[in-house]
């Protein structure tokens, strides 16, 4: 029998490790979002239609040095739970209400050259902000685990804040709000 000549444009198969907690975290989101999973499109939040399969999660994605490295932090420091990990480029964390995607730069993927040849890197000035009970708490927990502290707490306008790093240079705001704070709802 001949060899089928679409196997050459056929993509590899990328094995993905997901753990065996992966059923039950999809489980108790699936859950905290109010049922099952919608069959089409359903309404956004304020009643917009929205494309079925969307998510309300908003999503980041860190270029890091060392995806280990990385997850490690994520997961002991600030409590994200992995989702998935497709070594040695890629791994998919949830913290809160935010998807973290931690891919590495120079590798397939988002981490691939863009046609110009720039390859995406680590660090920067672009963050994620996360709400914390008591910032000068969680400061100092991670000032004594050896985590980088870019710029200790100070006061903004309707939170206090304070910068750290992760360990590929990228950084996190961590904020408390202040008396009056409100999010929208």
């Amino acid at each position: 029998m001949a060899a089928d000549p679409l196997d050459a444009l056929r993509l590899p198969v990328v094995p993905v490790d997901t753990r065996p907690e992966f059923a039950v975290a999809l489980l108790r989101r699936i859950t905290a979002a109010g049922g099952t999973p919608a069959a089409g499109g359903t309404p956004a939040a304020g009643g917009r239609p929205r494309p079925a399969g969307s998510r309300d999660n908003p999503t980041v994605r860190y270029f890091v040095h060392d995806l280990d490295v990385a997850v490690a932090f994520y997961r002991q420091r600030l409590g994200f739970e992995e989702e998935l990990r497709s070594a040695p480029g890629f791994a998919m964390l949830y913290g809160g209400g935010l998807r973290l995607l931690l891919s590495v730069s120079g590798l397939a993927g988002a981490g691939r050259p863009l046609p110009d040849g720039t390859v995406p890197a680590a660090g920067g000035s672009n963050r994620i902000a996360l709400q914390v009970p008591d910032l000068t708490a969680a400061v100092r927990e991670l000032r004594e685990g050896g985590v980088r502290i870019r710029a200790d707490v100070s006061q903004g306008a309707a939170v206090r804040q304070a910068l750290i790093e992760d360990p590929s240079g990228n950084l996190v705001e961590l904020y408390e709000p202040a008396a009056g704070y409100h999010e929208r709802s």
